[in-house]
């Protein structure tokens, strides 16, 4: 079915030994054999210009050097061409999604619009099955006939729960804000992400798709945009969070989505998207199976609470040195500053908003 929907690719330039574009099989001549693969490579193409960011990114994506553990592991499956209405490149972008999630495969998606992460979503949504997002970008599409909101209006049955990440405060209406707040979803804002990097992990550790705007970046790390914002994530904070995405156990599709290249100039949002993927794969190498349901590995600290409340126990893995606490056979990811309170007998917020979710 997949041929059906895409067309091929033709990589520009000769590669070296050890760059992606040896190691990567494309769809170029016959449509690859995926039965051997764990990552698919997507692109979407544009119908309103020449210039296809798909591409663009691609070819500076096959320049970056090979994950040694990835060799022959990677399949560039090629573009799926726009269609003639959004909704019919969100079914046909349906039906590609549901059917590498059923074989297996991570899926990197190089799409155009933030939009289109619906259909990613909705292949679990298929299946029956509930699962977590995380969104980093500097808007929170949550008002009415928006993406959050069409996502939690629709399907909430099938979202355990979303994670928003770097939004900025001028961007977000009051009435946004407050639809996050009463759904009780997570939410990292960029100010909070430049104090502290390490805990944007915990947003993205049990998430399953993250969606990447790359408007989420500030525009002299990233002109590729159709708007120019002076404030944002800075290169290195973005590749970090891909990193943090890739490093998920659970993570099956990682979008990125709105890219410009009219605007970009020498390119350098398109060999940003590519470092993005990059990451994100080292991230993916990096990956242990430290989930709390996969194995004992851990140490284990009980903290009694003030006031007659239920204690709570605190997992460390030792093969990470990442932390959890258990709330009622649910294992919620958290900091060791989240421990240090609870061992003095203090509530966290997160052991707070924990508390909300679950009841």
């Amino acid at each position: 079915m997949l041929e059906e929907y895409l067309s091929k690719i033709s990589p520009k330039g000769d590669y070296n030994p050890y760059q992606l574009g040896t190691s990567v099989s494309y769809y170029s001549d016959n449509f690859p054999d995926l039965s051997s693969k764990k990552i698919a490579l997507i692109g979407i193409t544009r119908d309103d210009g020449p210039l296809q960011g798909c591409d663009l990114i691609r070819d500076e994506f096959y320049k970056l050097v090979t994950h040694t553990h990835l060799e022959n592991s990677i399949v560039d499956i090629g573009n799926l061409p726009a269609g003639e209405t959004p909704a019919d490149t969100h079914a046909a972008l349906l039906g590609i999604a549901s059917e590498l999630k059923n074989m297996g495969l991570v899926t990197i998606l190089i799409g155009t619009h933030i939009d289109q992460g619906e259909s990613l979503f909705k292949s679990y949504v298929a299946s029956n099955k509930a699962v977590e997002i995380s969104l980093i970008s500097s808007y929170l599409p949550l008002l009415e006939y928006q993406l959050l909101h069409r996502i939690c209006s629709n399907y909430s049955d099938h979202l355990t729960t979303l994670n928003a990440l770097a939004f900025q405060a001028p961007f977000i209406p009051t009435k946004a804000i407050d639809t996050l707040q009463n759904l009780n979803f997570g939410h990292y804002r960029l100010g909070s992400i430049k104090n502290n990097m390490e805990d944007a992990e915990l947003y993205l550790r049990n998430a399953a798709i993250t969606l990447f705007d790359l408007n989420a970046i500030k525009h002299s790390d990233s002109p590729g945009k159709k708007e120019a914002q002076p404030n944002g994530l800075t290169n290195d904070e973005a590749c970090q969070l891909a990193r943090y995405a890739g490093l998920s156990d659970v993570s099956s599709f990682f979008g990125l989505f709105e890219y410009y290249p009219e605007h970009d100039l020498q390119n350098v949002t398109a060999k940003l998207a590519a470092q993005l993927i990059w990451y994100y794969l080292d991230g993916f190498t990096a990956r242990t199976n430290d989930l709390p349901n996969k194995h004992d590995e851990f140490f284990k600290y009980r903290c009694d609470l003030k006031d007659n409340q239920l204690p709570i126990l605190f997992l460390k893995s030792k093969r990470t040195n990442r932390w959890w606490m258990q709330l009622e056979n649910h294992h919620i990811p958290c900091s060791y500053a989240d421990y240090q309170k609870a061992a003095a007998g203090e509530l966290s917020e997160r052991y707070l908003d924990a508390l909300k979710k679950l009841h």
